[in-house]
């Protein structure tokens, strides 16, 4: 599975990336919000990263980055990186955003699912992480900085550096309405977004 990353030069232009639908709901599910979104390589910046969610009334208690907004109504962005022509581990390094309505955002990186280090204040604030609700759904949008990418995780847009994977998810962990969405299915007989052997590959076009 593969997902093509649009360059552009504006926020604004970001519908006209590729849309990705997050519609393989898997493992236990009491809703399944329609959810999409768009990834594009904003020129200078970084990847831009919008989601879209039908969902009204989102359970968003968590108001402070770094709480764990999956216990509430979240969308997720996950990019994983690995040397080129060499396929994709889950003990690769990986990114993780999970954002809430609130626009609460637990953020980390490191190479496989333990020992992971939250992203520095300083990222933090570059991503510009905001979530807007409206009558019919609410709206995610973040940029990953092309910067924190070239120093840790020796990735560039220009094709210089390592390949890279993505997903991207709808997920609460609640049990009034649990459900775990993704764009690219997950082979796992129990709920783990974290295994970028199941990420589609990141395509710059």
């Amino acid at each position: 599975m593969e997902y093509k990353v649009k360059t552009i030069c504006r926020r604004d232009e970001i519908d006209r990336c590729e849309r990705f639908e997050m519609d393989h709901y898997q493992w236990h599910c009491v809703v399944e919000p329609k959810t999409y979104g768009y990834m594009g390589y904003l020129k200078g910046e970084g990847f831009y990263v919008q989601i879209r969610t039908e969902e009204t009334d989102p359970l968003r208690r968590c108001k402070n980055h770094h709480d764990m907004v999956c216990k509430d109504s979240a969308v997720e962005v996950f990019l994983a990186f690995t040397e080129q022509g060499r396929e994709i581990s889950n003990d690769d390094m990986y990114l993780n955003f999970e954002v809430n309505a609130n626009g609460a955002m637990y953020a980390k990186y490191g190479f496989g699912r333990k020992g992971r280090q939250f992203l520095p204040d300083t990222v933090y604030a570059a991503t510009e992480v905001k979530s807007e609700i409206d009558e019919t759904g609410w709206t995610m949008s973040l940029l990953i900085p092309e910067d924190f990418l070239k120093t840790v995780c020796d990735f560039s847009a220009d094709g210089d550096g390592k390949d890279m994977y993505c997903n991207f998810y709808k997920i609460s962990e609640d049990p009034d309405i649990e459900h775990y969405g993704s764009f690219s299915p997950i082979d796992s007989e129990t709920p783990n977004f974290h295994l970028p052997v199941c990420f589609a590959k990141a395509i710059m076009v």
